[in-house]
């Protein structure tokens, strides 16, 4: 008896999907059906690497000649195809971001099939030491084109006994590299430029003690333990190795977290169900023990999904500090201060050219605890006038506030 093929579908990045309507199949156990797709209109094509292996997960933009502006994003698939619409008639510049295997930029007139092929890798090899120069058993690390692009893993781990890794590929050019192991301050090594296909060897990256954080996390309405919330310094370049670090409260809540900076920083709570909480002012020497808990805020729908202990202020740059914008309506700052207003020193230390990081990090600090501000009105131009406020918690809808 004749076999019937109730029907398949056949779809491509850049192409119109195609569905067979059902049909007989011929009695060899073997055959061919061809199918020809139709393209879509816009502009498509694969990235690959020098070699032809296909690249994916690329971030593509669109621009034309001279502008910052995208007209079109897109990443690509795991063939290393694309599609993207073509806004017009004019030529325009695609370019192609990938973390391991580097960019390219091709100029395009017209829509249509196109081909961008990256430069691809280059490779470091290492080691992760201690103060006194002994290997550190396990380790994450990480270079700043898997931080800054698409593709490729954010960091790697490493647990052989004697410190040595192989990062890569990465994408090539001048670059950090970063590592981070529990007990240990996160290390780096900076102004490495890479060419592609580049091996580099003999790079050290030295980790000093850290201090320890320990504490336990409840809920802020019950008081009942939070499990499995995520303790993590916030302020590190490289998100994905605070996490690999990071800490996590058992079922009575309690957490200890041993991979600090080694300076005044910030350090994020998150649990499923609740407010992430932003707490700073955290500090301590190396093997010192610090003990901090916290109250997370059960989350509601409509409500700020996040929390942090400061003053309630959007912090700019500015020539003599930093130049406070959107204020959080309710917040210490909002009662006293203006948007506009100009901090030049905290509690003291001079704020210019002190950069925005440790500024916010001087303002934040435990709750009900005090900051002097020194203040410039009127975008800079009064006269300096010291102001004090009370830190307090400040439930906030974004980032960025402090």
């Amino acid at each position: 008896a004749a076999t019937t093929l109730e029907g398949f579908a056949v779809g491509a990045v850049g192409f119109e999907p195609f569905a067979a309507e059902p049909q007989a199949l011929p009695a060899e156990p073997q055959f061919t059906l061809d199918v020809v797709l139709v393209p879509k209109p816009g502009l498509r094509g694969v990235v690959r690497v020098a070699g032809g292996e296909p690249a994916a997960e690329a971030r593509l933009v669109l621009r034309r000649p001279g502008e910052r502006r995208w007209l079109g994003t897109t990443l690509s698939d795991s063939d290393g195809r694309f599609h993207l619409a073509w806004p017009g008639d004019e030529p325009l510049h695609l370019s192609a971001y990938h973390a391991q295997h580097g960019q390219a930029r091709v100029d395009v007139a017209e829509a249509g099939e196109v081909v961008v092929e990256l430069p691809g890798g280059a490779w470091i090899e290492g080691q992760v030491v201690d103060g006194d120069g002994d290997p550190v058993p396990a380790f994450s690390v990480t270079a700043s084109p898997l931080t800054h692009m698409s593709g490729g893993p954010p960091a790697q781990s490493f647990d052989n006994g004697d410190g040595r890794f192989v990062l890569g590929p990465l994408a090539a050019g001048r670059m950090q590299l970063w590592a981070a192991a529990e007990g240990y301050q996160p290390g780096e090594v900076t102004g490495l430029t890479l060419e592609p296909g580049e091996r580099r060897t003999g790079v050290v990256l030295t980790l000093k003690r850290s201090s320890v954080l320990t504490g336990r996390v409840t809920d802020a309405r019950t008081g009942k333990p939070v499990a499995g919330a995520s303790v993590i310094p916030a302020e590190w370049r490289a998100r994905a190795l605070a996490e690999a670090v990071g800490a996590y409260t058992d079922e009575d809540g309690r957490y200890t977290l041993r991979a600090l900076p080694g300076v005044r920083t910030s350090i994020r709570i998150t649990a499923e169900g609740y407010r992430s909480l932003l707490l700073g002012g955290v500090e301590g020497a190396p093997g010192e023990e610090t003990v901090r808990d916290f109250e997370l805020t059960p989350t509601d729908a409509d409500r700020p999904t996040g929390e942090l202990t400061g003053i309630g202020a959007v912090l700019r740059p500015h020539i003599y500090g930093v130049r406070l914008g959107q204020l959080v309506e309710g917040g210490p700052a909002a009662e006293v201060l203006n948007e506009g207003d100009v901090v030049v020193a905290v509690d003291g230390q001079s704020a210019k050219g002190l950069g925005m990081n440790k500024v916010a990090q001087a303002i934040r600090g435990e709750e009900g605890t005090e900051v002097v501000l020194t203040v410039r009105r009127n975008n800079g131009s009064g006269q300096p006038e010291e102001v004090v406020l009370v830190r307090g918690r400040v439930a906030f809808p974004q980032r960025h506030h402090n």
